[in-house]
């Protein structure tokens, strides 16, 4: 007889209303196979990826829908080739497209995508850095490629646009613990407030022209730029104040026409979704891994800190609703996070 847990989700996408309406569901637990974890949910954070499959949904789509990326737990069951990971291990994950959703009691993940929770973090703190803390950790490596040795970290110029967001506020943290001169963006008082808790230095105004404000701090361009918000809006200011054959990073895909000079400055662009490696299972997915490693050993030395910033101490069909209304209104400072005792 196989066990059930509680799931929750929606039917009904509702699109022509702000938000779903959540139900809670009594289904199968999953049984992990191959190299899945089976992983019982203490904490989840949302991410705007999670408006983005409920967008998707077609309305004559009767399934029912969870949704859910970034979770924390304990692991309670592994797959038959499970080699990074035991029975009874705590550990963070940024969840997957290509498996249900993590508002759940229990959730599958594949181990290539997951890492120890750093001890000295809770469930809660440890669910708001895996999507970001890996994207970030992609962009900085892999698409701006700033660690190849060509400059010492302390010589590269690194604009951050929408520093205090979700992604922003933990790539600014990772960017300055290894070194880089970080210039981050943020409109709002309370968001530069934020950025200058985190250490960051250096802020200018997304809203505002970007150039004769970098120049005010003593900049004539950057060495990199990550657009970490809103790339149609600021692609055009950030192909100003690159430097020639400088890079750029973007999470979000353009709709409307570049602007001339990303061509006449060779300007290298590229694009980060951080689940490419899991949507292709690609030979190096294991990096995934490697990388929340290496962030749990930097949250342990105390070099970075959770970007939890709005907490619900229980997740439900109500503070569910709750907490993606706050999402909705896209000035969310930091992670909306959810407990789940």
């Amino acid at each position: 007889m196989s066990k059930t847990m509680y799931a929750y989700g929606f039917v009904d996408p509702k699109h022509g209303e702000s938000l779903p309406t959540f139900e809670k569901k009594e289904v199968e637990v999953p049984k992990p196979k191959e190299r899945e974890l089976l992983v019982e949910i203490k904490a989840v954070a949302l991410n705007p990826t999670d408006l983005a499959t409920r967008a998707g949904k077609k309305a004559d789509d009767d399934s029912f829908t969870v949704l859910g990326r970034d979770a924390a737990g304990v692991v309670v069951d592994t797959g038959t080739d499970v080699e990074l990971f035991e029975v009874g291990d705590e550990v963070y994950y940024p969840g997957s497209p290509t498996v249900e959703g993590t508002e759940a009691d229990y959730h599958i993940i594949d181990e290539r995508m997951v890492g120890l929770k750093p001890h000295n973090l809770s469930f809660s703190e440890a669910a708001a850095l895996p999507l970001t803390a890996l994207t970030s950790y992609e962009v900085f490596h892999d698409r701006l490629q700033l660690f190849n040795g060509e400059k010492e970290p302390e010589d590269i110029s690194l604009l951050i646009v929408g520093a205090s967001g979700g992604v922003g506020s933990i790539a600014s943290q990772i960017a300055l613990n290894a070194g880089f001169d970080v210039i981050g963006t943020a409109s709002r008082a309370e968001s530069r407030e934020y950025l200058s808790d985190l250490g960051v230095k250096t802020m200018i105004d997304h809203s505002q022209p970007f150039e004769e404000q970098l120049q005010e701090q003593g900049y004539d361009s950057v060495d990199a730029v990550f657009l970490a918000v809103k790339a149609d809006e600021n692609i055009k200011e950030a192909a100003n104040v690159v430097k020639p054959q400088g890079r750029i990073a973007t999470l979000l895909p353009f709709e409307d026409r570049l602007p001339n000079k990303l061509f006449s400055k060779s300007i290298t662009l590229s694009y980060e979704l951080m689940y490419t490696r899991s949507l292709y299972q690609t030979e190096d997915w294991i990096k995934q891994h490697e990388y929340l490693m290496e962030l749990k050993e930097q949250v342990e030395a105390g070099n970075i800190v959770s970007t939890k910033s709005e907490y619900f101490s229980e997740m439900n069909e109500e503070t569910l609703t709750e907490a993606y209304a706050l999402l909705q209104r896209e000035h969310t400072i930091g992670k909306i996070v959810l407990e789940h005792p």
